[in-house]
């Protein structure tokens, strides 16, 4: 494969390998990551498209969202490419799975979060619909509460009235009766003003002051009655502004929509980002391992083998020193020291054991 082209090594740098080493290695290591660099690219692309569209639901300015998108697509991208580049084979395959799962979660995280932008835009409509139908619900409850209470308020008015009709009904048959006893056209039939006359008077005049005073009072409660309608009428007007400015529309009144949505659509769209992110980390995991890999674990050897050396040296060099020192002091210093002297060459002896079984581990 051409190690030059420009696309190859971007391929090459999203994967977090080592184009040094791949030098080394058969075409078929550079296809594999090439593939999986461009996974990681990819990823970071649907982040930054994801993030933009999430951005623009809250700021609604381009200039804004962008850049924002763009800062988001970077971190997603360099935790991708740290996820797959940290990755070692080993041979072992349990101890490989149990590494894998810190970075298998943190992959299926992102996907998480990266897949719920994008939902919301490629169901906007069908979320618009379920936010329309919701601002529809609160209004519709709005008004069976208003509708109720002027109800109850209308019902206390028709009875009073009722009441009220029922006092006037009564102070007219009185009066009929009064006329028509002093007319002698009902009662004793005689006309004039005798007792009977004078008593359904009597009779009328009590009806009658009986039901001013009635009216007063039922007067005055529907006015009360009257004026709490006002009021109520007025509270449903400024309920209904309220709702109208506090319904919102931004990014999580269209997540909880989202969220609220039956079927497998949403959650497919969800599970396809999982499987892109967690991609790269699966084909590390079940491939076998291969020229890269053994290359890398070569030069990871040769490294600890050399610092090993230093430490070695290092140590020995502090030895050599310390017993040099101690055979110019004096004979009673000398034996008065033989004790720390033996634990000192016995701890370089232990060293150099723990270096030669380490050098010597495959």
């Amino acid at each position: 494969m051409n190690s030059q082209n420009p696309i190859v090594k971007m391929l090459i740098f999203c994967s977090g390998s080592s184009e040094e080493v791949l030098e080394k290695c058969p075409s078929s290591e550079w296809i594999k990551y090439t593939s999986i660099g461009a996974t990681v690219l990819l990823t970071a692309i649907i982040a930054v498209l994801s993030s933009f569209f999430a951005f623009q639901m809250i700021f609604s300015t381009f200039f804004i969202s962008l850049p924002m998108a763009i800062l988001w697509g970077l971190i997603i991208f360099n935790l991708d490419r740290y996820i797959v580049s940290s990755f070692r084979k080993n041979g072992e395959p349990l101890k490989e799975f149990i590494q894998s799962l810190p970075r298998l979660f943190l992959a299926v995280v992102i996907a998480l979060v990266i897949s719920k932008p994008l939902e919301i835009e490629v169901f906007k409509s069908e979320i618009k619909q379920s936010l329309v139908e919701s601002r529809k619900k609160s209004m519709n409850s709005l008004e069976a509460n208003y509708l109720t209470s002027i109800q109850v308020n209308d019902q206390k008015i028709k009875e009073l009235k009722k009441e009220l009709n029922g006092f006037f009904s009564l102070k007219e048959r009185y009066y009929q009766d009064y006329i028509c006893e002093c007319d002698g056209t009902c009662g004793t039939g005689k006309r004039g003003r005798g007792s009977e006359c004078n008593f359904k008077q009597q009779k009328y005049e009590e009806s009658a002051s009986e039901y001013k005073n009635q009216k007063s009072r039922i007067d005055l409660l529907v006015g009360e009655l009257n004026k709490k309608r006002n009021i109520q009428d007025a509270e449903f007007e400024a309920d209904k502004k309220r709702l109208d400015a506090n319904f919102s529309s931004g990014f999580l009144a269209r997540l909880n929509a989202l969220n609220d949505m039956e079927g497998f659509a949403s959650f497919s769209i969800t599970l396809l980002l999982i499987l892109i992110e967690i991609t790269p980390i699966l084909s590390k995991l079940f491939a076998p391992e291969g020229p890269y890999d053994h290359l890398i674990s070569m030069r990871e050897y040769e490294y600890k083998t050399e610092y090993m050396r230093s430490v070695y040296k290092q140590n020995r060099q502090l030895y050599t020193s310390s017993f040099v020192n101690d055979q110019n002091k004096g004979t009673e210093t000398k034996f008065g020291n033989k004790a720390e002297q033996s634990e000192a060459a016995e701890k370089y002896k232990q060293l150099r054991r723990d270096l030669e079984r380490k050098l010597k581990k495959p």
